[in-house]
Parts: structure tokens; C-alpha cells; sequence
């Protein structure tokens, strides 16, 4: 079968197209065959090797975390899943052997791996962490749903409870995250405010997203606006995934008693902030990554609803994952970057 693996680390230039066998599933394991997948961040960070051992794989290695694609085979021990059922799986596998799984706490813990193995034709899913999907949904919303969408329903739902009575402020809405995001706020009855960096995207947003307000992210007077449409409050929850060129306007904008919820740094890790202005707001800083089987499951059935409406900006075949690869980086496409068998 077609894979496409890095052998090394370095540019879009590092993954390749090759034959490799056909994996075989474990007694645990469902073999899925590939209807769509997307290229995230973290596939980037991996193939560039970034410094956090978070992003450490062994190479040759087959990227893709996002599943979208039908059942061939279950393994002996598989139960609630049969050949046929289109599937999508929840990247963040908790041990389920460490002291914080035994006590159920399965978003805290210590022994945690992230998917990776979409980047082929065929591919193994634990059958643990899959979600069978309605076949109404669109391949392309199937497959920018896991790392997105489960993400920002934990940040959200699970560490900020969002509801109605919140303005929620969504940095680069036209991102896969912040795309997420949107709709999650919205489902809730959320108020939503949120940015782009140019006039496409910001159009697009105003078209399709739903938002209340969109903001040019990078005009000088941006926390003045979001002050503005909140008659002085600001964001009762600012959804951070920028870090560092954005972190310090978030705690501007964040309201008194707000939170910022965190899990991403595409433009740094050197954030820096006035912790003064922080403690005298009472604002709190809430980390969150990936998310748990019950945020994948409450998520999925709101996309099988239909109430979840991805951004899709390109779809390109298995061939020319170096190209998706190069789309994000460049970070000109409006939404996710789709890759199809």
C-alpha cells in the first residue's frame, strides 16, 4: 500500500511516497481504510523535530493524526464495530494505567501517547478511542474534526464552561482551532468576537462563520474594540492558540474574573505578560491539551448534527502531502488543509 513517511527531519521536501505492507490489526485494533485526512500543526512540528519530546517520534515515521475513514477489518477482541462503519478517532490515547487513569482522570494523564499513521491508505485505529460517524457528515468536515474540534471542546466546554451568558474572544478564526472554536461557542449560546489577519479571511468569517464580530488582528487598536462591543468588560473567556505574538493583548482584552484557555504557540513559546495586570484582574490562565473520550463523543454527535461546519481551504491527494505541508506553513489557506486517498 501507499504511505507517505519521513525518513529524516527538515522541510516538506522530507516526506515521501513508498510501498509498505499492509499493517495487520491486533486483537484490540480496527483496520481502517482512508476516506480523508488534514494536515495539523503538530505534523510540522514533528517533522521539523521540535524540541519538546511531545513531538519525538522514530523514524521512518507516517504522520496524519486526523482519522476519517471506513472499518475493513476488527480485531478478535473488538466489540461495537464491524466492517463497514465509518469511523474517526480521538488522537489523545490515555494509558489508562497511571495513578490519575485509575482515579478516571484520563485528561491528566502521565502516560499519554498522540495517533499518528493517517498518511496511508490503510492504517490501524485502537478501537478504544474510535467514534463511528454518520455517513451524512462530509469526508472533509470528518477529517478536520479530532485534533480541532475535540481540542477546543475540552478548552471550552471542559476548562472554561462556556454558556450563554459568555463573550467568548477567538484569535485567527479561520484557523482550524479557532474555526472549532467558533462553532463550539456558538452552540453553546455564546457571544463571539474573533480576528483574522487580512481582508479575505476576515470576509470569509463575516460570511460564514457566524461570528458577532470580526477583527483585524493585527490593527494597534483591537483590544479598544473588543473593550468597545463589550461596554468595557472585555472577553469573559479568550480562546489563546497563538502564544507568543498574542499573549499579551489577551490579557488586555480578557474581562475582570475571565479566563484565558491555552493549547497552542504557532507563533512561540516566549510569551510574556505584566503579572501584576493578571493577578489584580483575577484572570485565569487555564493550560489544556488535546481532549478525552467524552469530549470526543459529546463533540462527534454535534458534527454528526451538523451544527459543526468546518473551514476547508484546500483538498489535495496522499501524493502531494509535501504541498498541504507547505500550505500550512505559509498559512495562506482560509481553513484546513484536506488530504484525500
Amino acid at each position: 500500500m501507499r504511505a507517505v513517511r519521513i525518513h529524516a527531519h527538515g522541510g516538506p521536501e522530507t516526506l515521501r511516497v513508498d510501498e509498505v505492507p499492509e499493517p495487520e490489526p491486533g486483537p484490540h485494533d480496527l483496520l481502517v481504510r482512508l476516506r480523508a485526512t488534514s494536515v495539523n500543526h503538530r505534523d510540522v512540528w514533528i517533522r521539523r523535530r521540535h524540541p519538546h519530546p511531545a513531538y519525538h517520534v522514530e523514524l521512518p515515521a507516517i504522520l496524519g493524526i486526523d482519522v476519517c475513514g471506513d472499518v475493513v477489518a476488527v480485531g478478535d477482541e473488538v466489540t461495537g464495530f464491524r466492517a463497514g462503519d465509518r469511523v474517526t478517532a480521538n488522537p489523545y490515547m490515555h494509558c489508562g494505567r497511571c495513578r490519575r487513569c485509575t482515579r478516571g482522570d484520563f485528561q491528566h494523564c502521565t502516560g499519554f501517547s498522540v495517533y499518528n499513521g493517517t498518511y496511508a491508505e490503510l492504517f490501524l485505529v485502537p478501537a478504544a478511542f474510535a467514534v463511528t460517524i454518520d455517513p451524512s457528515v462530509p469526508d472533509e468536515h470528518v477529517a478536520a474534526f479530532p485534533n480541532t474540534y475535540i481540542t477546543a471542546w475540552q478548552m471550552l466546554v471542559g476548562k472554561a464552561q462556556v454558556s450563554a451568558a459568555d463573550t467568548v474572544f477567538v484569535w485567527a478564526g479561520t484557523s482550524g482551532l479557532g474555526g472549532a472554536a467558533i462553532d463550539i461557542a456558538r452552540v453553546a449560546g455564546a457571544k463571539v468576537i474573533t480576528s483574522a489577519g487580512n481582508d479575505e479571511k476576515r470576509a470569509v468569517l463575516r460570511e460564514r462563520s457566524g461570528a458577532d464580530l470580526v477583527l483585524d488582528h493585527n490593527a494597534p487598536d483591537l483590544v479598544e474594540r473588543v473593550l468597545d462591543a463589550t461596554d468595557g468588560e472585555g472577553a469573559s473567556i479568550v480562546f489563546e492558540h497563538v502564544g507568543q505574538a498574542t499573549w499579551e493583548r489577551s490579557l488586555e482584552l480578557c474581562a475582570v474574573g475571565g479566563a484565558i484557555v491555552s493549547a497552542g504557540a504557532t507563533s512561540g513559546d516566549d510569551a510574556r505578560m505584566n503579572v501584576t495586570y493578571m493577578f489584580v484582574k483575577q484572570v485565569r490562565i487555564l493550560g489544556s491539551r488535546l481532549g478525552t473520550m467524552a469530549d470526543a463523543v459529546a463533540a462527534a454527535r454535534h458534527l454528526d448534527a451538523g451544527r459543526f461546519r468546518p473551514l476547508v481551504g484546500a483538498v489535495l491527494p496522499l501524493e502531494e502531502v509535501a504541498k498541504a505541508h507547505r500550505l500550512m506553513e505559509e498559512g495562506r489557506t482560509i481553513g484546513k488543509v484536506i488530504v484525500t486517498p
